[in-house]
Order: structure tokens, then sequence, then C-alpha cells
């Protein structure tokens, strides 16, 4: 046991020693949660803890969401959901960064024949990152009058990448040696969307002359997915527009990407276990239906067209900010050139990094540490977890967790799974606070699902 707890500090001082420079995983308590067969999803080598054939219930089995950021909903939203720019610009005061995903599962199936075992799933995944400027929230609230007759002002950067994809995987992991677990998931990736804005800036001037005043984006952006893009000569517009097909949703063969996850558990002893792993190992890609599109031209605000955003008791030129926003998306047709992709757009995915040790410290509960890591687009956020997990009774598993996240935040996570006859209903958190409040949480991970048990075998 003394053993044990010595090789956890070790495990917590190179996890945190190495946590600043990679970017953390959900932290997501289901992992702790054996009992539960999802829990594999951190770790491909993690096996049924009996042999009943596990089915998940379509859309809420492994249903996830997961947000990072350095804002929360109320700095943009009041309690009656009306929005605020200028509360956003004040409450920020910083540039802004988030990092969104989510994952929906369409089918799940997992079975474990004696120190084997196997599972098929599909899956619906969405990411998304962003970083921008605050500065450009300050220019939404303001309109464009308060900038006719100033400087040249350049606005910037804006960044923003989000794809979307179905991932179709199959698990198998087999104990090779008494004590050593490893286990693969092998995954095709059909890519549904994918929409890249590497770095976009605004310059925003005043032609005195003609009395106009000039918005001029600069940048490129790559999009695809079920859209097409039409080029109206006689307008000299370029639309991007809508045109989805069946095969759009169902396989998109077209846009086809490998991926693989890898993990192994080593029972160092009766009571400790060590467990790695590395997700999403791959990329998506996209050929088909994708675009590359270039601003070349600028937004002209006549004098008599300029309006401010940001006080409703002056009718004559106000416009609300979202009325301002959706009229700059109709203008944008106006000032881009597009064409299909010369070569194929390559999106790695989210790599995922997880290590972790446990010991028992009776026969139902368990003590340990977990760092879980994702390097993507060289943003860097950390998790480190230290966490309990007992039993309760014959139905019950309970696993609470204290994060660090950012080595700045602790946040408090729990986890529940009730184990009946035929059914299994669970529900996890990284962030407890955040839950019961969500609209104040700039971290937040949320998990649940309710899975079906048939016994394969006959009495």
């Amino acid at each position: 046991m003394n053993k044990a707890l010595k090789s956890i500090s070790i495990t917590l001082i190179v996890l945190f020693a190495g946590s600043q420079s990679l970017w953390s995983q959900e932290g997501n308590v289901l992992q702790f949660i054996r009992s539960v067969s999802q829990s594999a999803n951190a770790n491909p080598a993690f096996q049924n803890q009996d042999e009943r054939m596990v089915i998940g219930l379509p859309i809420l089995s492994g249903f996830t969401l997961d947000w990072k950021a350095n804002f929360a909903p109320d700095y943009i939203f009041d309690s009656d959901f009306s929005y605020s720019f200028e509360r956003f610009y004040n409450q920020l005061g910083e540039p802004g960064d988030a990092f969104p995903a989510v994952t929906v599962p369409v089918f799940y199936i997992s079975k474990r024949s004696g120190m084997q075992n196997f599972s098929f799933s599909v899956s619906e995944k969405a990411v998304a990152t962003t970083n921008f400027d605050h500065d450009l929230l300050h220019f939404i609230d303001l309109g464009t009058l308060p900038y006719y007759g100033q400087p040249k002002e350049e606005l910037g950067p804006l960044s923003f990448n989000a794809f979307y994809y179905r991932e179709v995987a199959l698990g198998y992991s087999t104990e090779i040696w008494d004590g050593l677990t490893i286990g693969i998931r092998p995954k095709l990736l059909f890519a549904r969307f994918y929409y890249d804005i590497p770095e976009l800036q605004f310059e925003v001037e005043t032609n005195t002359e003609q009395q106009q005043l000039l918005v001029t984006p600069k940048g490129k952006y790559t999009i695809s997915g079920p859209i097409e893009v039409v080029l109206n000569a006689e307008e000299q517009a370029t639309f991007i527009r809508p045109n989805p097909k069946p095969g759009d949703y169902f396989f998109n063969f077209h846009n086809l990407s490998p991926a693989i996850d890898l993990g192994l558990t080593y029972r160092v002893n009766k009571e400790t276990e060590l467990a790695v792993s590395v997700l999403d190992l791959g990329y998506v890609g996209f050929k088909h239906r994708a675009y590359e599109a270039e601003f070349v031209g600028s937004l002209v605000y006549r004098q008599n067209q300029l309006y401010q955003s940001n006080n409703p008791d002056d009718p004559t030129n106000y416009k609300p900010p979202h009325r301002a926003l959706n009229n700059f998306s109709d203008r944008i047709p106006y000032i881009i050139s597009a064409q299909p992709v010369k070569k194929r757009a390559v999106q790695q995915l989210p790599l995922k990094m997880i290590v972790g040790i446990k010991t028992q410290m009776n026969k139902k509960s368990e003590i340990g540490v977990s760092g879980q890591y994702t390097g993507y687009s060289g943003n860097s956020y950390h998790y480190l977890t230290g966490f309990y997990h007992t039993e309760l009774g014959e139905h019950w598993n309970l696993a609470g967790a204290v994060n660090l996240f950012n080595t700045k935040n602790i946040l408090p996570g729990f986890g529940a799974s009730y184990t009946g006859r035929r059914a299994q209903y669970f529900l996890s958190t990284n962030n407890i606070t955040g839950l019961l409040k969500p609209t104040s949480a700039k971290s937040l991970n949320l998990s649940f699902g309710v899975n079906f048990l048939f016994s394969t075998f006959q009495n």
C-alpha cells in the first residue's frame, strides 16, 4: 500500500511537470467507473466487468458535451436570455478563446468473452476552437458610426476551426500475459463538415472624398460539406449555398479517413494498476465538395448607411447587433471569390494522451491519480485529477474527483452508475459547480447514458 501511494506521488509530480505544454481531454470522471462499458472510450484496454452483452441506447448512451473557454455564457446573456456585446467586451477584457466539443452516440455494443473484449460503435462527433481579439466585440457593440472620420484601425485577428464527422469504431482487447492487457480500436471517419479560418483581420478606414466607411476583411478560409458554390456573373457575387444529398448524411466515402486508439493496463501487484492510452491518432480529410474562399473586396457603408448598435433610445441610426451581423453576412458573397481546393485539406484530430495509476484500498474502494492531455492546434489546456471510486452494495458505483485545470482552477468532479438486472444508468461531470450553474461555467464536461444488459449464457 505504501509503495503504491509513493508511485502515485511520483506519477503526480511527473504529470504536473509535463502538463505545461499539453492540452487536456475532458477530464471525464466516467473513465474511473469501470462498471460502465463506455469507460473504455478513455482506454480501449478496459474490459466489461462481466460477460453480459451491453447495448447502448441510441443518442443517450455516452452523450458527451465538453466546454472549455476563458469566458462563461453569462458574459453574453442575462437570465432572460437577452444579450449584450458591451457586457461581453467589458467582462472578457482580453482575447477570447473557446473549445467546445460534442459526441452523440448512434450505436454501441460490447461483449466480453473470457479475457477478451469486443466492441463496435457508431458516433457523431463535432469539435470547434476559436480565438478572437476582444476589440472585435467593441466594434460589434458600437456599430460603424463611431468609426467614421477616425484614423484607420485594424481589428483582429480572428481564427475559427470547426469540423464534424461520423466515427465507426471496432474495439478489441485481450490479456496477453498475466497482469498485462492491451487494447486497440481502429476507426473509420466519414467527414461531414469543415470550416477553417486560420487568421482573419479587419481594416476600418474612412474615405472622406466619397464619404464612405470601408470595412475590409483580409484572409482566406476553407469550407467543405453539403454545399455548392454558385457564381452569379450578373450580380458579381459568389454564393455558397446548402445542397444536401442523401449520401452526405449516411456515409460520405469521398471524405474517408483513418484513426486509431491504443491502450494498455498493467497490474503491478494485487492492489496497484497502471493505465496508459493514446486516443484519436489520426486525421479527417476533406476534398469532395471542399472550397477555398478569399476576401477580395471591402464592405462599403455610405454616410447615410452608418449605424450605431449600443443606444436603442436613439432610433435614428440604431441597428441591433444581430441585425448588423446578418447584414454583414448577406454582403459577404459580393466580396469573396471561391474555387475547389487543389489538394486535400487535412485536419488533425485532438490527440489525447492519458496516464493513470490507482491502488486498491479494500475490496470495494480505490484511489488514484490521472493526467489527461491533448495536443491540438498549438493550444495548451490541461487537467490533473485525483480520484476516489467505491462500490455501494451490488448496484451502485460512485466516483469523486478533484481536477486541477490549467494549474489555476480546482474543479470537483462526480460520477455515478446504477446497474440493475437488465439496464444500467450513468452520469458524470468534471465540474459539479458548473453543472449546478452552467451559465457561469468556463469549463464543463457532462456525460450520461442508459445501457441495456443481456445475458448470453444459459442457466
